[in-house]
């Protein structure tokens, strides 16, 4: 669970200085994204990001990506020996989050949203236990006239994500889900609905999306999430958002977004796109399959530190065809980039040998001390060379200053790559992904990105 969470909301407003606004273009949806430790977000209270010190806010860093990495790695080999072949909602770190517009009449929701996942879920009465939210009220079906619960032959509960659905009296189709590494306290259980989701235009019109499937949650031990209503999946599933879309007339399966670096303001938007994006992006990697999963796993096929390429065999970043372990994914929801064993070690080595500046240890950080750094000082990038679409010459994935760097205090700054052991997926995570124009095109199978300026 990374450190880094931006608001999203589907609110329309025409003045390009309000922080949430949002628009619709030609069945393209696209947002702003502002940062969680702004006083402005709804995801951290202003006197959170007052008390707290920049190093405390990369020490969270840390402490949630290396949770949510334990996530892929538990989740996977979990898996692997029950028969299940779709990937479970996300329940351990979700780094971002939008409004959405839910039933009739509509009414707003603030929720989690993060590429790791595949359902969209809400808090719903009658609530037993449901996680604090930012309202709450939960969602009322009695109170939306296009609520529909699913019937136990429907798709939606025969195919529902990890299988764990059945059905009682009167009929209806409930799910339990159990996340993080299985454990029984951590989980979220209600009925498999469907709903209207309401969506607004820039020129303030609206429009509703019918018959949008999502778990009406009413068990929850997800305390962790604080101030939200719920969840929505961007991952490659059947009920992730972007899937439910892409199926209304107009859409497209692709999504992207351009986030701005670890730090930015509020004045700064990073922008999100639901639909084909307004984007001139050339530079496109093959999304791998993972029958085990629906993450996001591309083919590395190296890595350079400067003009050194590392001596990695090239075997090293495969998905383990006997349990799904390893490989490499692109994940929006950590913070952090995570590299196991030979490849982290000779990274981190060979920047360290480039990056003439002394070393400074604070774990699980490799820091150096830059109080002597000048203009002239040279920061070497750090290259993923990824299989093109084309299969020709690998395609780079750079990963430059800021995003190699976070600023632990005024004299040290820490490299952004924790390292994990096998057989965890490594991830490449938000904050290589700055300054990046990101887009995930599922409909050919494919992730591309152009370096930009996203602030």
């Amino acid at each position: 669970m990374g450190v880094v969470i931006f608001a999203m909301f589907w609110c329309s407003d025409q003045a390009p200085d309000h922080i949430f606004g949002s628009c619709l273009i030609l069945q393209v949806l696209k947002s702003y994204w502002i940062h969680r430790d702004h006083p402005d977000s709804p995801a951290s209270a202003a006197s959170t990001y007052n008390t707290s010190s920049q190093s405390e806010r990369i020490a969270a860093a840390a402490r949630r990506s290396l949770t949510r990495a334990e996530y892929f790695s538990h989740r996977v080999l979990d898996d692997s020996s029950s028969g299940n072949f779709d990937s479970p909602v996300e329940a351990v770190g979700s780094d971002y989050a939008m409004a959405v517009s839910v039933g009739t009449p509509p009414r707003q929701f603030i929720v989690n949203i993060d590429t790791g996942s595949d359902l969209v879920w809400l808090n719903c009465k009658p609530c037993i236990q449901c996680i604090v939210n930012a309202t709450d009220k939960p969602f009322d079906p009695t109170q939306s006239t296009s609520y529909r619960e699913a019937s136990c032959t429907d798709a939606a509960c025969t195919g529902f994500p990890h299988r764990n659905s059945s059905c009682g009296s009167p009929g209806g189709c409930g799910y339990t889900y159990l996340y993080g590494d299985g454990a029984a306290s951590t989980y979220t259980s209600g009925i498999v609905a469907y709903e209207t989701f309401t969506f607004t235009a820039l020129n303030r019109s609206s429009f509703a999306i019918e018959h949008i499937t999502f778990g009406c949650g009413q068990n929850e031990s997800l305390n962790r999430f604080r101030r939200y209503d719920g969840f929505v999946g961007l991952a490659q599933g059947s009920f992730s958002l972007p899937r439910q879309l892409s199926l209304v007339s107009g859409f497209t399966d692709i999504f992207s977004y351009c986030l701005i670096p670890f730090g930015g303001t509020a004045a700064n938007h990073s922008t999100f796109y639901f639909g084909v994006p307004e984007t001139n992006i050339s530079t496109y990697t093959l999304i791998y399959s993972n029958p085990l999963t629906s993450y996001y796993y591309v083919n590395l096929t190296g890595i350079s530190v400067g003009d050194v390429s590392l001596n990695i065999p090239a075997d090293f970043f495969n998905i383990n065809s006997t349990d799904g372990s390893g490989g490499i994914i692109f994940d929006s929801g950590t913070t952090l980039t995570m590299l196991i064993g030979v490849a982290y070690d000779l990274v981190v080595g060979e920047f360290a040998s480039q990056y003439d500046l002394p070393v400074v240890s604070i774990p699980p950080y490799v820091c150096f001390n830059v109080s002597n750094a000048t203009a002239s000082t040279i920061v070497p990038n750090i290259v993923f060379h990824l299989q093109s679409v084309s299969d020709a010459e690998p395609v780079d994935f750079v990963l430059s200053l800021e995003n190699v760097f976070l600023r632990y205090s005024e004299t040290v700054e820490c490299l952004t790559i924790l390292s994990r052991n096998p057989p965890s997926a490594m991830i490449i995570g938000n904050t290589a992904q700055a300054n990046h124009e990101m887009v995930f095109d599922r409909a050919n199978g494919q992730i591309g990105w152009a370096s930009t300026t996203c602030t």
